[in-house]
Formats: structure tokens, sequence, C-alpha cells
């Protein structure tokens, strides 16, 4: 019985709060950190990397290649990546979202680290930069795509 009445407690006190956590989180998180939204799960990313390969063989054809790191608040996350659009100045810049998607179930509550990749054929053999969306936020902008031959 003495439970119920801390939880309740517990919840009274978290409604009545006036929003000085939320200073004190904006206060905590590091430069470059993204706060989690029902959109976009990513905290923090980096390591990102983005090339063409156009290397010669039967059927080849011109792919390009995306990676990264992403940070997630529980492991798990089911990470989906859809083509946007290109921008039309020569050579262009390409826009790819990452959704994210939580886990089914109970999960352990850790910070975990994974490694996000994707490939696709590609008629342009030459991009100006890759840009990497999640929700509202811009992960990455990568404006070093080597052409590999």
């Amino acid at each position: 019985m003495k439970k119920w009445y801390l939880l309740w407690a517990f919840v009274c006190l978290a409604a009545c709060s006036d929003g000085a956590d939320d200073a004190l989180l904006a206060q905590a998180t590091p430069a470059g950190a993204m706060t989690p939204s029902a959109d976009c799960a990513v905290i923090e990313s980096g390591n990102w990397q983005a090339w063409v390969d156009k290397m010669p063989g039967p059927d080849a054809k011109p792919t390009l290649h995306v990676t990264g790191e992403v940070v997630l608040p529980t492991p798990g996350y089911e990470i989906t990546w859809t083509m946007g659009a290109l921008d039309r100045r020569q050579p262009p810049a390409q826009r790819l979202k990452v959704s994210t998607t939580p886990p089914d179930g109970m999960v352990a509550q850790v910070i975990t680290t994974v490694a996000v990749s994707y490939a696709v054929e590609s008629p342009i053999t030459e991009y100006r930069a890759v840009i990497v969306g999640c929700g509202d936020n811009t992960l990455a902008t990568i404006a070093d795509v080597t052409v590999v031959q």
C-alpha cells in the first residue's frame, strides 16, 4: 500500500514541475547533441562518410554509399532510409532521411551507438554533398563525397 502512495507523490511532483529541469537538461546537453523526439530518436551522430562506387565490371552501375554512427536511447531501434530530393546545382547535393522505429516490448535503458549504412544505385556519378536528416534535424552534411573508380 505504501508503494502506491510513493508513486502518486512522484507523479504529482513531476506534474508540478516549473520547467527548471528542462533548463538543466539544455545546459547538460553536449554541443552537437540533439534531444530525441517522436520523429527522431537520435541523440547524437558522427563518423559520416559518403562515396560513389564507379568500379567497372559486368553489370556494374554507379552506387552511392553513405555510412555513419547514430546514438539511440535504447538498443533495438529499426533504422530505415528514404531518398530525398536533389538540388539543381551541378554537381547536386542529395538529401537522405533516416527514420527510427522504437523496439517492441521492454528493453534495457542503455544509450546505444549503432553503425548505419545505405547504398543505392545512382545515375549521378558526382555529388557536391550528401545531407542526412532525421525528423526536423540535420544529422550531417557530408561535403567530401569521393568517387571510387
